[in-house]
């Protein structure tokens, strides 16, 4: 029984080790939501050696490896259902009936689209699936100082990048389910809240490949406050045009490349990520730190120096005039920080 448990625990590790050894040397790298639907594949290796293996310690020990790994993808692949936003904790089941979007709105909030509306609606036929092309915006509005932006993504393909005249703008591709665009402005507090969500249900993949797709577009005269959460999939952000405050950003199992820019002195990112790719892209005219929370985690960083084990700064942050400040909180994830 001993062995047994020796045997368990070092094939974990070794198992853990490899794989990221491999990655950071970029030897051996594969997409996350191509590989994770097929974790039961461990729990009937291990049932076939169960069977064949009967009196083995080392045998019995490494069907303990086939199953601990299968329960891990088990609960990483649920990770492409949507986030629970409300409570910042993972919500596994989209259809869970406490699932609601609640605007408290404050006196002089106008809301313009109260339901969600669902804009341009278009169906075509691509093989065996009905991919539905849609279109979403709101119109800037002078009065508009400052913005919010949500996206809930559970699994898919997503993008941000160039300016809009209007205050956002969006073009979605989706089968099976599709988006919904909720937007809110307080004309007191001169803001607007954007809310842009999928819909409620599973997420499937076309010939191994994600089909859902949203191609988004902000307007870059208001500060913005963005909040992305995408469970599966990938993410490619460029943010360096928009005045971006804050930037909230929960993934369970994705590969993201998120670009920042210059164009506040004071930036604050928060990353909270399970087993994903986090590329960075950050600006040499601004003084970057990033402080790391977590174990197992792969670490890049271009001009930075380390200052402890979880505090890395860029040379002569201090006196910068222009900061991002990033808090990354993750395990098994790896992470990169390239400066442009």
């Amino acid at each position: 029984m001993k062995n047994s448990r020796g045997v368990f625990w070092g094939g974990i590790l070794i198992v853990i080790g490899i794989v990221a050894l491999l990655r950071k040397l970029n030897l051996f790298y594969f997409h996350w939501d191509s590989v994770l639907p097929y974790w039961p594949v461990l729990l009937i290796l291990a049932g076939i050696l169960l069977l064949v293996t009967q009196k083995h310690a080392p045998a019995r020990a490494f069907v303990g490896i086939l199953i601990g790994l299968a329960v891990f993808g088990g609960i990483a692949h649920r990770t492409d259902r949507a986030i629970d936003r409300n409570r910042d904790n993972w919500n596994f089941n989209w259809n869970d009936d406490n699932d609601q979007d609640e605007d408290n709105n404050d006196d002089g909030d106008e809301n313009k689209d109260e339901d969600y509306e669902q804009d341009h609606s278009e169906r075509q036929d691509d093989g065996d699936s009905k991919l539905r092309n849609n279109s979403y915006q709101y119109d800037m509005q002078d009065f508009i100082q400052k913005a919010n932006f949500n996206l809930e993504g559970g699994a898919g393909t997503f993008t941000m990048k160039g300016n809009t005249d209007k205050l956002f703008e969006a073009d979605t591709k989706s089968s099976v389910i599709g988006f919904l665009s909720n937007t809110s402005i307080n004309k007191l507090a001169n803001s607007a809240t954007v809310n842009f969500k999928m819909e409620d249900g599973n997420v499937k993949l076309n010939h191994g490949e994600l089909s859902n797709r949203a191609e988004i577009e902000l307007n870059d005269k208001p500060i913005w406050t963005i909040d992305l959460g995408l469970g599966a999939g990938k993410g490619d952000f460029d943010l360096s045009g928009y005045k971006v405050e804050s930037l909230k950003v929960s993934t369970g199992v994705a590969d993201m490349n998120i670009r920042l820019g210059d164009k506040l002195d004071n930036s604050k990112v928060k990353i909270e990520a399970g087993v994903a790719a986090i590329d960075l892209e950050i600006p040499k005219s601004v003084g970057c730190e990033i402080v790391l929370d977590g174990a197992l985690n792969l670490t890049s960083f271009d001009d930075l120096e380390k200052i402890n084990d979880k505090l890395y700064r860029s040379p002569g942050y201090d006196k910068a005039s222009r900061k991002i400040n990033i808090n990354f909180k993750g395990g098994l994830s790896k992470v990169k920080i390239r400066r442009y």
